[in-house]
Protein backbone atom coordinates (compact mmCIF):
# COMPACT_ATOMS: atom_id res chain seq x y z
CA UNK A 1 0.00 0.00 0.00
CA UNK A 2 1.33 3.40 -0.98
CA UNK A 3 2.20 5.95 1.67
CA UNK A 4 -0.22 8.84 1.95
CA UNK A 5 0.75 12.34 0.87
CA UNK A 6 0.63 14.87 3.68
CA UNK A 7 -0.44 17.97 1.76
CA UNK A 8 -0.34 20.85 4.21
CA UNK A 9 1.30 18.80 6.98
CA UNK A 10 4.15 20.89 8.36
CA UNK A 11 5.13 18.89 11.45
CA UNK A 12 7.69 16.12 11.02
CA UNK A 13 6.25 13.78 13.66
CA UNK A 14 2.79 14.05 12.07
CA UNK A 15 4.20 12.89 8.73
CA UNK A 16 5.84 9.90 10.41
CA UNK A 17 2.90 8.93 12.60
CA UNK A 18 0.46 9.19 9.68
CA UNK A 19 2.77 7.10 7.47
CA UNK A 20 3.16 9.90 4.93
CA UNK A 21 5.83 10.00 2.26
CA UNK A 22 8.88 11.88 3.56
CA UNK A 23 11.94 12.94 1.58
CA UNK A 24 14.77 12.48 4.07
CA UNK A 25 16.34 15.85 4.90
CA UNK A 26 17.55 14.94 8.38
CA UNK A 27 21.25 15.36 7.55
CA UNK A 28 20.53 19.10 7.68
CA UNK A 29 20.23 18.78 11.48
CA UNK A 30 23.90 17.83 11.80
CA UNK A 31 24.97 20.54 9.35
CA UNK A 32 23.12 23.27 11.22
CA UNK A 33 23.80 22.27 14.82
CA UNK A 34 27.21 20.59 14.74
CA UNK A 35 29.14 21.69 11.68
CA UNK A 36 27.85 25.27 11.80
CA UNK A 37 29.34 27.25 14.70
CA UNK A 38 27.28 30.44 14.35
CA UNK A 39 25.27 31.61 17.35
CA UNK A 40 22.46 32.69 15.05
CA UNK A 41 21.66 31.24 11.63
CA UNK A 42 19.16 32.63 9.13
CA UNK A 43 17.96 30.45 6.24
CA UNK A 44 15.91 32.23 3.57
CA UNK A 45 13.88 30.37 0.97
CA UNK A 46 10.74 31.11 -1.09
CA UNK A 47 7.41 30.11 0.35
CA UNK A 48 6.15 26.56 -0.07
CA UNK A 49 9.66 25.08 -0.04
CA UNK A 50 9.33 23.40 3.37
CA UNK A 51 10.89 25.89 5.78
CA UNK A 52 8.39 25.10 8.54
CA UNK A 53 8.83 21.34 8.06
CA UNK A 54 12.61 21.76 8.38
CA UNK A 55 12.20 23.71 11.63
CA UNK A 56 9.73 21.12 12.93
CA UNK A 57 12.27 18.41 12.15
CA UNK A 58 14.89 20.28 14.19
CA UNK A 59 12.44 20.59 17.06
CA UNK A 60 11.34 16.96 17.06
CA UNK A 61 14.95 15.74 17.00
CA UNK A 62 16.47 18.11 19.58
CA UNK A 63 13.70 18.74 22.12
CA UNK A 64 13.93 16.92 25.42
CA UNK A 65 10.92 15.48 27.20
CA UNK A 66 10.55 17.60 30.38
CA UNK A 67 8.54 14.86 32.07
CA UNK A 68 11.24 12.26 31.38
CA UNK A 69 14.63 13.92 30.81
CA UNK A 70 16.97 11.52 29.08
CA UNK A 71 14.14 9.50 27.52
CA UNK A 72 14.57 9.61 23.74
CA UNK A 73 12.06 6.91 22.86
CA UNK A 74 9.96 9.41 20.90
CA UNK A 75 12.91 10.38 18.73
CA UNK A 76 13.93 6.77 18.24
CA UNK A 77 10.43 6.00 16.93
CA UNK A 78 10.29 9.04 14.66
CA UNK A 79 13.84 9.01 13.26
CA UNK A 80 14.74 5.32 13.14
CA UNK A 81 14.38 5.13 9.34
CA UNK A 82 16.26 8.36 8.57
CA UNK A 83 19.87 9.00 7.65
CA UNK A 84 20.65 11.02 10.79
CA UNK A 85 19.78 8.03 12.98
CA UNK A 86 22.74 6.16 11.51
CA UNK A 87 25.12 8.69 13.11
CA UNK A 88 25.08 7.26 16.63
CA UNK A 89 27.66 9.69 18.02
CA UNK A 90 25.68 12.72 16.87
CA UNK A 91 22.40 11.28 18.12
CA UNK A 92 23.98 10.59 21.49
CA UNK A 93 25.02 14.22 21.87
CA UNK A 94 22.02 16.00 20.36
CA UNK A 95 18.92 13.83 20.13
CA UNK A 96 16.41 14.83 22.81
CA UNK A 97 19.02 16.79 24.78
CA UNK A 98 17.84 20.40 24.73
CA UNK A 99 14.97 22.61 25.84
CA UNK A 100 13.73 24.03 22.53
CA UNK A 101 11.56 27.09 21.92
CA UNK A 102 9.80 26.87 18.55
CA UNK A 103 7.61 29.74 17.37
CA UNK A 104 6.24 30.69 13.94
CA UNK A 105 5.16 34.22 13.04
CA UNK A 106 3.48 33.26 9.76
CA UNK A 107 0.01 34.08 11.18
CA UNK A 108 0.78 37.75 11.86
CA UNK A 109 -0.68 39.07 8.61
CA UNK A 110 -3.10 41.69 9.91
CA UNK A 111 -4.09 44.95 8.23
CA UNK A 112 -3.60 47.14 11.31
CA UNK A 113 -1.04 47.34 14.06
CA UNK A 114 -3.43 46.79 16.96
CA UNK A 115 -4.58 43.39 15.66
CA UNK A 116 -1.01 42.42 14.75
CA UNK A 117 0.23 43.40 18.22
CA UNK A 118 -2.49 41.37 19.93
CA UNK A 119 -1.74 38.33 17.76
CA UNK A 120 1.97 38.69 18.53
CA UNK A 121 1.20 38.73 22.26
CA UNK A 122 -1.16 35.75 21.91
CA UNK A 123 1.54 33.70 20.16
CA UNK A 124 4.02 34.40 22.95
CA UNK A 125 1.44 33.53 25.60
CA UNK A 126 0.64 30.19 23.95
CA UNK A 127 4.34 29.51 23.51
CA UNK A 128 5.01 30.06 27.21
CA UNK A 129 2.09 27.81 28.15
CA UNK A 130 3.93 24.89 26.55
CA UNK A 131 6.36 25.05 29.49
CA UNK A 132 3.81 25.00 32.31
CA UNK A 133 6.09 22.81 34.44
CA UNK A 134 8.12 25.95 35.13
CA UNK A 135 5.33 27.25 37.36
CA UNK A 136 6.09 24.52 39.91
CA UNK A 137 9.77 23.99 39.22
CA UNK A 138 11.93 23.33 42.28
CA UNK A 139 14.84 24.83 40.36
CA UNK A 140 13.27 28.28 40.11
CA UNK A 141 13.01 30.92 42.80
CA UNK A 142 9.66 32.45 43.80
CA UNK A 143 10.50 35.55 41.77
CA UNK A 144 11.32 33.44 38.70
CA UNK A 145 8.07 31.54 39.04
CA UNK A 146 6.25 34.90 39.14
CA UNK A 147 8.05 35.83 35.93
CA UNK A 148 6.73 32.69 34.30
CA UNK A 149 3.18 33.38 35.50
CA UNK A 150 3.47 36.82 33.91
CA UNK A 151 4.48 35.22 30.62
CA UNK A 152 1.17 33.35 30.46
CA UNK A 153 -0.83 36.46 31.44
CA UNK A 154 -2.28 37.51 28.10
CA UNK A 155 -3.51 40.88 29.36
CA UNK A 156 -0.04 41.79 30.60
CA UNK A 157 1.50 40.77 27.28
CA UNK A 158 -1.04 42.86 25.36
CA UNK A 159 -0.42 45.96 27.49
CA UNK A 160 1.13 48.49 25.07
CA UNK A 161 1.87 50.84 27.94
CA UNK A 162 4.57 48.40 29.07
CA UNK A 163 5.71 47.00 25.75
CA UNK A 164 9.10 46.06 27.19
CA UNK A 165 7.59 43.01 28.87
CA UNK A 166 6.52 41.57 25.49
CA UNK A 167 9.76 42.51 23.75
CA UNK A 168 11.78 40.81 26.49
CA UNK A 169 9.56 37.74 26.72
CA UNK A 170 11.79 35.28 24.81
CA UNK A 171 14.85 36.31 26.78
CA UNK A 172 12.90 35.74 30.00
CA UNK A 173 11.71 32.34 28.82
CA UNK A 174 15.26 31.37 27.86
CA UNK A 175 16.53 32.36 31.29
CA UNK A 176 13.87 30.31 33.07
CA UNK A 177 14.51 27.25 30.89
CA UNK A 178 18.26 27.45 31.44
CA UNK A 179 17.79 27.73 35.20
CA UNK A 180 15.43 24.73 35.28
CA UNK A 181 17.35 22.41 32.92
CA UNK A 182 20.87 23.74 33.47
CA UNK A 183 21.20 23.77 29.67
CA UNK A 184 20.99 26.80 27.40
CA UNK A 185 17.88 26.42 25.22
CA UNK A 186 17.73 26.39 21.43
CA UNK A 187 15.48 29.00 19.78
CA UNK A 188 13.72 28.29 16.46
CA UNK A 189 11.86 31.21 14.84
CA UNK A 190 9.97 30.37 11.67
CA UNK A 191 8.94 33.08 9.16
CA UNK A 192 10.63 35.78 11.23
CA UNK A 193 9.98 38.48 8.60
CA UNK A 194 6.25 37.98 7.96
CA UNK A 195 5.15 40.61 10.54
CA UNK A 196 7.56 43.15 9.03
CA UNK A 197 6.54 42.41 5.45
CA UNK A 198 2.82 42.66 6.20
CA UNK A 199 3.32 45.86 8.21
CA UNK A 200 5.15 47.44 5.26
CA UNK A 201 2.36 46.29 2.96
CA UNK A 202 -0.45 47.69 5.12
CA UNK A 203 1.12 50.93 6.30
CA UNK A 204 2.12 50.36 9.93
CA UNK A 205 5.77 49.53 9.34
CA UNK A 206 7.22 51.99 11.90
CA UNK A 207 4.94 50.72 14.66
CA UNK A 208 5.85 47.11 13.92
CA UNK A 209 9.57 47.89 13.83
CA UNK A 210 9.28 49.53 17.25
CA UNK A 211 8.01 46.16 18.47
CA UNK A 212 10.14 43.59 16.64
CA UNK A 213 13.51 45.40 16.76
CA UNK A 214 13.78 45.29 20.56
CA UNK A 215 12.11 41.85 20.55
CA UNK A 216 14.80 40.34 18.31
CA UNK A 217 17.51 42.39 20.01
CA UNK A 218 16.60 40.97 23.43
CA UNK A 219 16.16 37.42 22.09
CA UNK A 220 19.22 37.22 19.84
CA UNK A 221 21.82 39.85 20.76
CA UNK A 222 21.76 40.49 24.47
CA UNK A 223 20.55 37.05 25.53
CA UNK A 224 23.27 35.30 27.53
CA UNK A 225 20.84 32.45 28.24
CA UNK A 226 20.54 31.40 24.60
CA UNK A 227 22.34 28.38 23.26
CA UNK A 228 21.71 28.58 19.51
CA UNK A 229 19.10 30.27 17.32
CA UNK A 230 17.89 29.36 13.83
CA UNK A 231 15.52 31.60 11.88
CA UNK A 232 13.76 31.13 8.55
CA UNK A 233 12.06 33.61 6.25
CA UNK A 234 11.76 34.72 2.65
CA UNK A 235 14.06 37.72 2.82
CA UNK A 236 17.16 38.85 4.60
CA UNK A 237 16.22 42.14 6.23
CA UNK A 238 18.71 44.99 6.00
CA UNK A 239 19.21 48.26 7.88
CA UNK A 240 16.47 47.33 10.32
CA UNK A 241 18.46 46.82 13.51
CA UNK A 242 17.44 43.17 13.72
CA UNK A 243 20.77 41.52 12.96
CA UNK A 244 23.07 44.52 13.48
CA UNK A 245 25.65 43.77 16.13
CA UNK A 246 25.04 40.03 16.30
CA UNK A 247 28.13 37.98 17.06
CA UNK A 248 28.92 35.54 14.28
CA UNK A 249 25.56 35.36 12.48
CA UNK A 250 25.35 33.06 9.46
CA UNK A 251 23.11 33.94 6.52
CA UNK A 252 22.09 31.23 4.06
CA UNK A 253 20.04 32.87 1.30
CA UNK A 254 19.16 31.60 -2.15
CA UNK A 255 22.23 33.44 -3.43
CA UNK A 256 24.71 31.70 -1.13
CA UNK A 257 26.60 28.62 -2.24
CA UNK A 258 27.77 26.88 0.89
CA UNK A 259 27.45 23.36 2.28
CA UNK A 260 25.52 21.04 -0.04
CA UNK A 261 23.35 19.91 2.88
CA UNK A 262 22.20 23.50 3.36
CA UNK A 263 21.56 24.09 -0.34
CA UNK A 264 19.59 20.85 -0.70
CA UNK A 265 18.15 20.76 2.82
CA UNK A 266 14.99 22.69 1.91
CA UNK A 267 13.36 21.76 -1.41
CA UNK A 268 13.68 18.70 -3.67
CA UNK A 269 16.65 17.79 -5.83
CA UNK A 270 16.15 16.25 -9.25
CA UNK A 271 16.95 12.75 -7.93
CA UNK A 272 14.53 13.16 -5.02
CA UNK A 273 11.78 14.35 -7.36
CA UNK A 274 12.28 11.42 -9.73
CA UNK A 275 12.13 8.98 -6.81
CA UNK A 276 8.86 10.50 -5.59
CA UNK A 277 7.35 10.31 -9.07
CA UNK A 278 8.53 6.73 -9.49
CA UNK A 279 7.06 5.69 -6.13
CA UNK A 280 3.64 6.97 -7.18
CA UNK A 281 3.83 5.45 -10.66
CA UNK A 282 4.43 8.75 -12.45
CA UNK A 283 7.91 8.23 -13.87
CA UNK A 284 6.64 8.95 -17.36
CA UNK A 285 5.82 12.50 -16.28
CA UNK A 286 9.26 13.64 -15.13
CA UNK A 287 9.47 16.09 -18.03
CA UNK A 288 6.12 17.70 -17.17
CA UNK A 289 7.21 18.05 -13.54
CA UNK A 290 10.52 19.57 -14.63
CA UNK A 291 8.88 22.08 -16.95
CA UNK A 292 6.44 23.26 -14.28
CA UNK A 293 8.17 22.83 -10.92
CA UNK A 294 11.95 22.83 -11.50
CA UNK A 295 14.33 25.66 -12.23
CA UNK A 296 15.21 27.22 -8.88
CA UNK A 297 18.85 27.81 -8.01
CA UNK A 298 19.93 27.83 -4.37
CA UNK A 299 23.57 28.76 -4.54
CA UNK A 300 24.86 26.47 -7.27
CA UNK A 301 22.29 23.75 -6.62
CA UNK A 302 19.26 23.14 -8.86
CA UNK A 303 16.00 22.54 -6.94
CA UNK A 304 12.32 21.71 -7.43
CA UNK A 305 9.44 23.16 -5.40
CA UNK A 306 8.32 20.33 -3.07
CA UNK A 307 4.81 21.74 -2.57
CA UNK A 308 4.15 21.43 -6.29
CA UNK A 309 5.72 18.01 -6.73
CA UNK A 310 3.71 16.49 -3.88
CA UNK A 311 0.47 18.13 -5.06
CA UNK A 312 1.11 16.80 -8.57
CA UNK A 313 1.53 13.28 -7.16
CA UNK A 314 -1.51 13.64 -4.93
CA UNK A 315 -3.72 14.72 -7.83
CA UNK A 316 -2.52 12.12 -10.31
CA UNK A 317 -1.30 8.98 -8.56
CA UNK A 318 -4.76 7.36 -8.63
CA UNK A 319 -5.46 8.16 -12.27
CA UNK A 320 -4.86 5.48 -14.91
CA UNK A 321 -1.44 6.15 -16.39
CA UNK A 322 -2.50 4.77 -19.76
CA UNK A 323 -4.43 7.97 -20.48
CA UNK A 324 -1.97 10.86 -20.58
CA UNK A 325 -4.77 13.37 -21.07
CA UNK A 326 -5.92 12.77 -17.50
CA UNK A 327 -2.54 13.51 -15.95
CA UNK A 328 -1.45 17.12 -16.21
CA UNK A 329 0.93 19.46 -14.46
CA UNK A 330 -1.19 22.14 -12.82
CA UNK A 331 -0.49 25.41 -11.08
CA UNK A 332 -0.58 24.87 -7.31
CA UNK A 333 1.57 27.83 -6.29
CA UNK A 334 -0.69 30.66 -7.45
CA UNK A 335 -3.41 30.03 -4.87
CA UNK A 336 -1.03 30.10 -1.91
CA UNK A 337 -0.33 33.26 0.07
CA UNK A 338 2.07 36.00 -0.92
CA UNK A 339 1.12 36.75 -4.53
CA UNK A 340 0.62 40.44 -3.72
CA UNK A 341 4.31 41.13 -4.30
CA UNK A 342 3.70 41.99 -7.97
CA UNK A 343 0.66 44.16 -7.24
CA UNK A 344 2.75 46.18 -4.80
CA UNK A 345 4.89 47.52 -7.64
CA UNK A 346 2.91 47.24 -10.87
CA UNK A 347 1.48 50.75 -10.82
CA UNK A 348 4.93 52.32 -10.44
CA UNK A 349 7.03 50.46 -13.00
CA UNK A 350 8.63 52.58 -15.70
CA UNK A 351 8.31 51.69 -19.41
CA UNK A 352 11.84 50.31 -19.84
CA UNK A 353 11.28 48.00 -16.88
CA UNK A 354 8.00 46.85 -18.39
CA UNK A 355 10.05 45.78 -21.40
CA UNK A 356 12.21 43.70 -19.05
CA UNK A 357 9.10 42.03 -17.70
CA UNK A 358 8.03 41.25 -21.26
CA UNK A 359 11.44 39.69 -21.88
CA UNK A 360 10.99 37.50 -18.81
CA UNK A 361 7.52 36.42 -19.93
CA UNK A 362 8.89 35.59 -23.37
CA UNK A 363 11.28 33.12 -21.75
CA UNK A 364 14.35 35.36 -21.78
CA UNK A 365 16.59 36.66 -19.03
CA UNK A 366 17.49 40.13 -17.80
CA UNK A 367 20.52 41.54 -16.03
CA UNK A 368 19.46 43.57 -13.03
CA UNK A 369 20.56 44.49 -9.55
CA UNK A 370 19.33 42.02 -6.94
CA UNK A 371 20.43 43.04 -3.51
CA UNK A 372 21.78 40.62 -0.93
CA UNK A 373 19.51 42.20 1.66
CA UNK A 374 16.36 44.26 1.53
CA UNK A 375 14.89 46.94 3.75
CA UNK A 376 11.12 46.48 3.96
CA UNK A 377 10.72 50.11 4.94
CA UNK A 378 12.17 51.20 1.62
CA UNK A 379 9.54 49.33 -0.41
CA UNK A 380 7.28 52.37 -0.38
CA UNK A 381 9.83 54.12 -2.62
CA UNK A 382 9.08 51.51 -5.30
CA UNK A 383 12.70 51.25 -6.40
CA UNK A 384 12.83 48.82 -9.32
CA UNK A 385 15.86 47.05 -7.82
CA UNK A 386 13.79 46.28 -4.74
CA UNK A 387 11.20 44.79 -7.09
CA UNK A 388 13.67 42.44 -8.77
CA UNK A 389 15.06 41.50 -5.34
CA UNK A 390 11.57 40.73 -4.03
CA UNK A 391 10.78 38.59 -7.06
CA UNK A 392 14.04 36.66 -6.64
CA UNK A 393 13.68 35.92 -2.94
CA UNK A 394 9.97 35.12 -3.10
CA UNK A 395 10.37 32.61 -5.94
CA UNK A 396 9.02 34.48 -8.97
CA UNK A 397 12.54 34.65 -10.40
CA UNK A 398 15.72 32.67 -10.06
CA UNK A 399 19.30 33.53 -11.01
CA UNK A 400 22.12 32.12 -13.09
CA UNK A 401 24.91 31.18 -10.63
CA UNK A 402 27.47 31.15 -13.47
CA UNK A 403 26.90 34.79 -14.40
CA UNK A 404 29.65 37.18 -13.45
CA UNK A 405 29.52 40.98 -13.39
CA UNK A 406 31.81 43.78 -12.27
CA UNK A 407 28.86 44.95 -10.17
CA UNK A 408 28.63 42.37 -7.38
CA UNK A 409 24.88 42.94 -7.01
CA UNK A 410 24.05 42.38 -10.67
CA UNK A 411 22.46 39.06 -11.49
CA UNK A 412 21.10 37.38 -14.58
CA UNK A 413 17.48 36.69 -13.67
CA UNK A 414 14.78 34.60 -15.32
CA UNK A 415 11.44 32.93 -14.54
CA UNK A 416 12.22 29.42 -13.27
CA UNK A 417 9.39 27.42 -14.84
CA UNK A 418 6.01 27.37 -16.60
CA UNK A 419 4.03 27.46 -13.37
CA UNK A 420 5.59 30.74 -12.26
CA UNK A 421 5.19 32.17 -15.75
CA UNK A 422 1.45 31.49 -15.46
CA UNK A 423 1.42 33.16 -12.05
CA UNK A 424 3.18 36.17 -13.52
CA UNK A 425 0.72 36.52 -16.37
CA UNK A 426 -2.29 36.02 -14.15
CA UNK A 427 -1.22 38.63 -11.61
CA UNK A 428 -0.36 41.18 -14.29
CA UNK A 429 -3.64 40.74 -16.11
CA UNK A 430 -5.57 40.89 -12.83
CA UNK A 431 -3.80 44.11 -12.01
CA UNK A 432 -4.78 45.80 -15.24
CA UNK A 433 -8.32 44.50 -15.00
CA UNK A 434 -8.72 46.29 -11.68
CA UNK A 435 -6.18 49.09 -12.14
CA UNK A 436 -7.84 52.43 -11.38
CA UNK A 437 -5.26 54.31 -13.47
CA UNK A 438 -6.00 52.25 -16.56
CA UNK A 439 -9.75 52.49 -16.00
CA UNK A 440 -9.49 56.27 -15.73
CA UNK A 441 -7.28 56.50 -18.82
CA UNK A 442 -9.62 54.26 -20.82
CA UNK A 443 -12.51 56.48 -19.79
CA UNK A 444 -10.68 59.61 -21.02
CA UNK A 445 -9.79 57.84 -24.28
CA UNK A 446 -13.40 56.86 -25.01
CA UNK A 447 -14.70 60.32 -24.18
CA UNK A 448 -12.17 61.76 -26.64
CA UNK A 449 -13.21 59.30 -29.35
CA UNK A 450 -16.91 60.16 -28.99
CA UNK A 451 -16.13 63.91 -28.98
CA UNK A 452 -14.08 63.81 -32.19
CA UNK A 453 -10.88 65.06 -30.49
CA UNK A 454 -8.17 63.25 -32.44
CA UNK A 455 -5.34 65.12 -30.74
CA UNK A 456 -6.64 64.22 -27.28
CA UNK A 457 -7.04 60.59 -28.35
CA UNK A 458 -3.46 60.54 -29.64
CA UNK A 459 -2.00 62.03 -26.44
CA UNK A 460 -3.97 59.62 -24.28
CA UNK A 461 -3.03 56.59 -26.35
CA UNK A 462 0.67 57.47 -26.37
CA UNK A 463 0.69 57.73 -22.59
CA UNK A 464 -1.00 54.33 -22.33
CA UNK A 465 1.32 52.74 -24.88
CA UNK A 466 4.38 53.92 -22.98
CA UNK A 467 3.15 52.41 -19.75
CA UNK A 468 1.25 49.29 -20.71
CA UNK A 469 1.76 48.03 -24.23
CA UNK A 470 4.60 45.59 -23.54
CA UNK A 471 2.58 43.45 -21.18
CA UNK A 472 -0.99 43.98 -22.28
CA UNK A 473 -0.89 41.40 -25.07
CA UNK A 474 1.34 38.34 -24.84
CA UNK A 475 0.97 37.03 -28.39
CA UNK A 476 4.38 38.39 -29.31
CA UNK A 477 4.78 36.00 -32.24
CA UNK A 478 1.50 37.06 -33.80
CA UNK A 479 1.28 39.77 -36.50
CA UNK A 480 1.82 43.20 -34.98
CA UNK A 481 -1.61 44.38 -36.12
CA UNK A 482 -3.07 41.67 -33.89
CA UNK A 483 -0.92 42.87 -31.02
CA UNK A 484 -2.28 46.43 -31.21
CA UNK A 485 -5.76 45.18 -31.99
CA UNK A 486 -5.73 43.25 -28.72
CA UNK A 487 -4.34 46.24 -26.87
CA UNK A 488 -7.12 48.52 -28.13
CA UNK A 489 -9.78 45.91 -27.42
CA UNK A 490 -8.57 45.67 -23.85
CA UNK A 491 -8.55 49.43 -23.39
CA UNK A 492 -12.06 49.87 -24.70
CA UNK A 493 -13.29 47.00 -22.54
CA UNK A 494 -12.01 48.86 -19.49
CA UNK A 495 -14.39 51.70 -20.31
CA UNK A 496 -17.45 49.49 -20.78
CA UNK A 497 -19.71 51.81 -18.78
CA UNK A 498 -19.40 54.48 -21.50
CA UNK A 499 -19.97 52.10 -24.41
CA UNK A 500 -23.29 50.54 -25.34
CA UNK A 501 -21.85 48.31 -28.06
CA UNK A 502 -18.32 47.21 -29.01
CA UNK A 503 -17.45 44.99 -31.97
CA UNK A 504 -14.16 43.72 -33.33
CA UNK A 505 -13.38 42.62 -36.93
CA UNK A 506 -16.98 43.44 -37.82
CA UNK A 507 -18.31 43.06 -41.37
CA UNK A 508 -19.66 46.33 -42.77
CA UNK A 509 -19.84 47.91 -46.24
CA UNK A 510 -17.27 46.27 -48.48
CA UNK A 511 -14.98 44.87 -45.80
CA UNK A 512 -14.31 44.34 -42.14
CA UNK A 513 -14.04 47.12 -39.57
CA UNK A 514 -11.15 46.68 -37.13
CA UNK A 515 -13.08 48.13 -34.20
CA UNK A 516 -16.38 49.90 -33.77
CA UNK A 517 -17.95 51.35 -30.64
CA UNK A 518 -21.35 52.93 -30.17
CA UNK A 519 -22.31 55.37 -27.45
CA UNK A 520 -25.49 54.95 -25.39
CA UNK A 521 -28.61 55.69 -27.46
CA UNK A 522 -29.13 59.11 -25.91
CA UNK A 523 -25.94 60.37 -27.57
CA UNK A 524 -26.16 58.45 -30.85
CA UNK A 525 -22.45 58.43 -31.74
CA UNK A 526 -20.64 55.69 -33.68
CA UNK A 527 -16.83 55.50 -33.80
CA UNK A 528 -15.05 53.41 -36.44
CA UNK A 529 -11.34 52.59 -35.93
CA UNK A 530 -8.92 51.34 -38.59
CA UNK A 531 -5.56 50.26 -37.12
CA UNK A 532 -2.25 50.19 -38.95
CA UNK A 533 1.31 49.60 -37.81
CA UNK A 534 4.81 50.15 -39.11
CA UNK A 535 8.09 48.95 -37.61
CA UNK A 536 9.96 51.72 -39.44
CA UNK A 537 10.27 54.85 -37.28
CA UNK A 538 11.32 56.89 -40.34
CA UNK A 539 7.98 56.33 -42.10
CA UNK A 540 5.37 59.09 -42.07
CA UNK A 541 2.84 57.77 -39.55
CA UNK A 542 0.47 60.67 -40.28
CA UNK A 543 0.16 59.63 -43.94
CA UNK A 544 -0.44 56.01 -42.95
CA UNK A 545 -3.17 57.10 -40.50
CA UNK A 546 -4.74 59.29 -43.24
CA UNK A 547 -4.77 56.29 -45.58
CA UNK A 548 -6.55 54.31 -42.84
CA UNK A 549 -9.31 56.95 -42.73
CA UNK A 550 -9.57 56.84 -46.53
CA UNK A 551 -9.93 53.06 -46.31
CA UNK A 552 -12.93 53.50 -44.00
CA UNK A 553 -14.48 55.89 -46.54
CA UNK A 554 -13.51 53.94 -49.65
CA UNK A 555 -14.81 50.61 -48.39
CA UNK A 556 -18.01 52.24 -47.15
CA UNK A 557 -17.59 50.96 -43.59
CA UNK A 558 -19.71 53.83 -42.29
CA UNK A 559 -22.52 53.71 -44.84
CA UNK A 560 -24.89 51.51 -42.80
CA UNK A 561 -24.80 54.12 -40.01
CA UNK A 562 -24.81 57.39 -41.94
CA UNK A 563 -28.36 56.93 -43.11
CA UNK A 564 -29.79 55.99 -39.74
CA UNK A 565 -31.95 58.57 -38.00
CA UNK A 566 -30.95 57.47 -34.50
CA UNK A 567 -27.25 58.10 -35.25
CA UNK A 568 -26.35 61.77 -34.80
CA UNK A 569 -22.63 61.45 -35.55
CA UNK A 570 -20.27 58.99 -37.26
CA UNK A 571 -16.55 59.48 -36.54
CA UNK A 572 -13.72 57.73 -38.39
CA UNK A 573 -10.22 57.34 -36.93
CA UNK A 574 -7.09 56.03 -38.55
CA UNK A 575 -4.39 55.05 -36.05
CA UNK A 576 -0.84 54.18 -37.05
CA UNK A 577 1.21 52.41 -34.38
CA UNK A 578 4.99 52.27 -34.38
CA UNK A 579 6.45 50.37 -31.44
CA UNK A 580 5.32 52.31 -28.35
CA UNK A 581 3.99 55.39 -30.15
CA UNK A 582 1.05 56.19 -32.39
CA UNK A 583 -0.39 58.91 -34.65
CA UNK A 584 -4.15 59.49 -34.86
CA UNK A 585 -6.12 61.10 -37.69
CA UNK A 586 -9.84 61.68 -37.30
CA UNK A 587 -12.66 62.71 -39.64
CA UNK A 588 -16.37 63.35 -39.03
CA UNK A 589 -18.42 61.47 -41.61
CA UNK A 590 -21.79 62.60 -40.28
Amino acid sequence: MLKSIGIGTELFHNLVENDCYYVDKTSLIRTVFQENKADVMLITRPRRFGKTLAMSTFYDFLALDPANPGDVSRQEKWFRDTSIFEDKDFCGKYMGKFPVIFVSFKTIVHRNFNDAYNQFATLICRLAQQFEYLASSTQLSAIQKEQYVSLINIEKLKDKADKSFLTGSLQTLCALLEEHHKIKPILLIDEYDVPIAKAARHGYYDDMMNLVSPFYNDALKTNSHLGRAVLTGCLRAAKESIFTGLNNPMICSVLDSGDDDISTGIGFTKDETEKVLSYYGLSDYCQEAQNYYDGYNFGTTHMYCPWDVMNFCNDNCRKPSRDRNLIKARNYWINTSGNDVIEEFMGYIEPHDIDKMQTLLDGGSIVAEARDALCYGDLKRHDINDFWTLLLYTGYLTFDPRFESTNKNERRLYIPNEEIKECFRSKIMDFYKHDDVMKSSASDLIKGLFSGEAETVEDNLNALLAKYVSIRDFAVNAPKENYYHGFMNGLLANGASLVEEQKSSFESGNGYIDLIIKSPSSRGVVVILELKQTPDESEDKFLIAEDAVEQIIGKKYADPYIGRGDIRAVLAYGICFCKKECTVVGKRLK
